[in-house]
């Protein structure tokens, strides 16, 4: 693929770095997939279970956001003075969702769900609860639930086969123009992101080798149809995450040339 690099302008000067920010989301891989491990998407069934999201370099991340329009579709990220791009592309390779085209009139399927009836309605509220707490998940258990999941959630065969992988990709970049227009370039103690957020969480370790190698480790026993986010998992330690100095410490001066997402 060939793009033009961005510009190197960001949302946030240099001396906002230090500052940390809780980044709370509703999307508990772990503890929302054990209710429903019977479901066909099998790669969230397998990966680390981690007791908890740490979201700190996804926060260095978003620190360094390039202001970009939204309807470009892609958003860049410059750390140390190295581009990285959070595309399709690697949503795609992170998560292993499908991310192809919509089929027709996608915003059509399924019909309303106005009330559960006797037959199959465990399966149904077990299916509602995955979409709406890890590919839709909101940034609050009692906001609304997306008008598109109630309607698809009466053909389960529609849940199944539906390019979920596009639509939370789509929702991430949606979401991280939502937080840079939020913030304003100014950080807060606390923000809420909505959306399927492990792609995020993962992408500064997979971009930057030597915060991969100091963070995270391998995993046996993984699949080689295994996306990126099963076949790693963050070191444990005594503490929720890690302190955002302990990872600048390992960033330091790091430079990638040439920089590639494999």
């Amino acid at each position: 693929e060939c793009q033009p690099l961005p510009p190197d302008e960001l949302y946030f000067k240099n001396t906002e770095f230090t500052k940390t920010c809780k980044i709370q989301s509703r999307c508990y891989v772990r503890k929302n997939v054990e209710v429903i491990k019977k479901l066909k998407n099998e790669h969230f069934f397998h990966m680390p279970k981690e007791p908890n999201l740490k979201l700190l370099g996804m926060w260095i991340l978003l620190l360094r956001t390039i202001p970009l329009d939204e309807e470009e579709g892609t958003t860049w990220f410059a750390v140390n003075g190295v581009h990285i791009r959070y595309s399709m592309r690697e949503h795609a390779l992170i998560s292993g969702s499908e991310c192809h085209e919509y089929p027709t009139n996608y915003e059509k399927l399924g019909t309303k769900l106005l009330s559960m009836r006797l037959c199959g309605d465990k399966l149904k509220m077990a299916v509602l609860f995955f979409l709406c707490t890890i590919i839709r998940g909101n940034g609050k258990y009692n906001g609304c639930i997306d008008s598109f999941i109630l309607r698809v959630i009466n053909d389960l065969d529609v849940c199944e086969t539906f390019l979920w992988g596009r639509l939370t990709f789509e929702d991430d970049i949606h979401s991280i123009n939502h937080v840079m227009k939020h913030l304003k370039g100014k950080p807060k103690k606390k923000l809420n992101f909505s959306g399927l957020i492990v792609p995020l969480e993962v992408l500064i370790f997979k971009s930057i080798p030597a915060l991969n190698a100091k963070f995270r480790e391998g995993l046996d026993g993984c699949l080689c149809s295994c996306p990126r986010m099963c076949k790693r998992r963050l070191q444990s330690n005594r503490m929720k995450g890690y302190p955002l100095e302990e990872l600048y410490d390992a960033l330091k001066n790091t430079q990638i040339h040439n920089y590639k997402f494999f």
